[in-house]
């Protein structure tokens, strides 16, 4: 909901302004993703939430009177800052504390898919709430919320917190402190020889991510379509992600999962392109649905995969690199994709189409092809 609005308000001041917002929104996650990895591992997931989690209602409260009825740029731009750091440093703690609440290695696919068919669900239903209130209610509003449900995620995870497993408070890790633990994840990560793997995510990370997140609220635009029309398009990227990781959290994952790897890619690019030509609300929204398929295919195939290779005691770490590499793909392309949008949105979404091909055809070769 929060990042739906900064992005439809920005997106009044000017293809800057969007640049500006997005690219502030991304680049703290990509330079605070393995300084976050790192405190997981030190302190264990479950206090790595509580305090990342914790300052964060904290800063929203901050934030309520400082944003008023009409926010500027500046401050657009500084809430996408603020709320990016407190993310990245939690993102890793949040994507291995499932791993420690199951029982069986065979379940880590269907539990991760379970969670993120609830962050979809959230999506669908904070996205257009965020549309409404954009027409007759300041942003101040939607930070109030905000800070709501981080509090209600807060109380949830100290009830969590209980459990032995989430109560681990991580490794003591070498003599050289965080730096050194670093290192040494990075050392790890290297060994694995993945990265015909790593760069298919990262391609497909820099087709969806920008294209949902940047260029619907300016192709909206473009196009005479409302705020409602807008988050509406967006919401039905997350249904589609919902609607298939629905699926593998009854059924498992694919006994083949090159094929998820390449039809995942090539359905997030024929959806792009559907949304390059769309020329009405009902069409896009049909097409950012099948994006949200493909990107659900995909990702519930290879997440599991990656986080399986990772040592034992350096989970939180190598999930910390993983999502460096998706999120740094969006973050240096975000300015360049706003750009474009502004004056061709149809050619900024055909070259996220493009990414999506190439990430389908590397797909097409062995898993552990270095």
């Amino acid at each position: 909901m929060l990042a739906f609005a900064l992005i439809w308000l920005a997106s009044g001041h000017g293809a800057a302004a969007v640049a500006l917002t997005s690219t502030l929104a991304l680049v703290p996650r990509v330079a605070f993703l393995l300084l976050g990895g790192v405190l997981g591992d030190r302190h264990g997931p479950g206090w790595t939430l509580l305090a990342t989690y914790g300052i964060q209602v904290v800063l929203l409260v901050v934030l309520v009177p400082l944003v008023g009825a009409a926010p500027s740029v500046g401050l657009l731009a500084a809430t996408a800052l603020a709320t990016g750091v407190l993310s990245a440093l939690g993102q890793p703690a949040a994507t291995v504390l499932p791993r420690l609440l199951i029982d069986h290695e065979d379940q880590l696919p269907r539990a991760l898919a379970q969670i993120s068919a609830s962050i979809q669900l959230a999506r669908i239903v904070g996205v257009p709430a965020a549309g409404v209130l954009m027409a007759t209610q300041p942003l101040a509003i939607v930070l109030v919320l905000h800070a709501g449900t981080v509090a209600l995620a807060l109380a949830t995870l100290l009830v969590v917190q209980a459990g032995a497993a989430t109560g681990a408070t991580g490794s003591s890790g070498p003599p050289g402190g965080i730096v050194a633990e670093l290192v040494v994840g990075l050392r790890s990560a290297t060994r694995l020889k993945v990265w015909r793997l790593l760069l298919s995510v990262a391609l497909v990370c820099a087709a969806v991510l920008p294209g949902i997140a940047v260029l619907v609220p300016i192709t909206a635009r473009a196009r005479g379509w409302t705020a409602a029309a807008a988050a509406q398009i967006d919401a039905a990227w997350a249904a589609g992600v919902l609607g298939v990781t629905l699926v593998v959290s009854l059924t498992s994952t694919l006994h083949r999962p090159r094929l998820a790897l390449v039809t995942g890619p090539t359905g997030c690019a024929l959806g792009l392109t559907g949304l390059a030509v769309a020329t009405s609300p009902a069409i896009a929204t049909a097409s950012t649905a099948l994006v949200g398929a493909g990107t659900a295919l995909y990702t519930t195939h290879v997440a599991p995969a990656l986080l399986r290779l990772a040592p034992a005691d350096q989970l939180s770490r190598f999930q910390s690199l993983l999502g460096v590499v998706q999120l740094l793909p969006a973050a240096v392309l975000s300015a360049p994709y706003a750009t474009l949008g502004h004056l061709q949105p149809a050619a900024a979404l055909a070259a996220a189409a493009v990414a999506a091909l190439l990430a389908a055809a590397l797909g097409l070769r062995p898993l552990r092809a270095a």
